[in-house]
This record gives C-alpha cells, structure tokens and sequence, in this order.
C-alpha cells in the first residue's frame, strides 16, 4: 500500500518533522544510532537498511553498528557515556518503560541540554511512528 499517495498530508507532516530534525544541534552520528536502534526494536528491515547507510555517511564505525543490538552489554567499552545514556532513553521509550524514563531524568540532564533532549525524544517518537506505519501499511 503505498499510504504516503494515499494520505499525502499526514504522511507528509510526519515526514516534514523528520526533516526539520536535521537542524538539530543534536550529533548526526548519534541521531544515526537513535534511529538504528528503534527501527531494530520495532523490526523494520526497511528502515534499518536506511539508517545503516546514515550512520555510514555519518561516520558510525562498523564495530558500533555491529554491536548496536547489544549495546547494553558494551557499556563505554564501545559506546560514549552520552551515547548510552542516549541509548537507554531510546530503549525506555521505544518499549514504553515510563518507570525507567522518571528515574533517567537527572541523570540525561547531565549529558544533553533541554533542546536536544527534546530533540532525542522528538527523533525517538517520529521513528517509532514511521516504523510502525511502514510495518503496519507495508503488505496490505
């Protein structure tokens, strides 16, 4: 079903607040990851065939992206703290752990500023939307 001709203004104001992330200040490298992990959380083969190529034009090295699925086992071994605590947000919100998101407050404060918090959290929520449109719409 192709529901981006079939719902052109909501598809396109779905798409339209994907783009205006791009003038985030928040890392590209990082929005690459955010948007890798919920696209594999949610299953989407499509948009994680997407988001690998970002993250490659973005500099993401090959061994992040091998590890991303497991990133919770690698810590700072691979991953930065920021990217962590990035990755713990994206998770906790991605699965709908609303317990996990209050007690991570304080601590994604230390790390990113209001803006891109709001941003990381807007990046998160758009994906899982798109994924789920994509997943939902993809065979019908």
């Amino acid at each position: 079903m192709n529901y981006a001709e079939i719902s052109k203004y909501t598809i396109s104001c779905i798409y339209k607040s994907y783009e205006s992330l791009d003038s985030s200040p928040l890392d590209k490298a990082l929005r690459s990851l955010i948007e890798l992990r919920v696209s594999q959380i949610n299953g989407c083969a499509y948009c994680c065939n997407l988001h690998i190529a970002d993250a490659r034009k973005n500099n993401v090295s090959q061994n992040k992206l091998d590890l991303l699925p497991v990133w919770f086992s690698t810590k700072e071994v691979v991953f930065s703290e920021k990217e962590v605590i990035a990755l713990k947000w994206c998770e906790a919100i991605t699965r709908g752990s609303f317990e996990k998101i209050d007690e991570m407050k304080s601590e994604i404060l230390k790390h990113f500023s209001e803006r891109e918090i709001v941003d990381i959290t807007s990046c998160i929520s758009i994906m899982n939307a798109l994924n789920r449109i994509a997943i939902s719409l993809r065979t019908l």
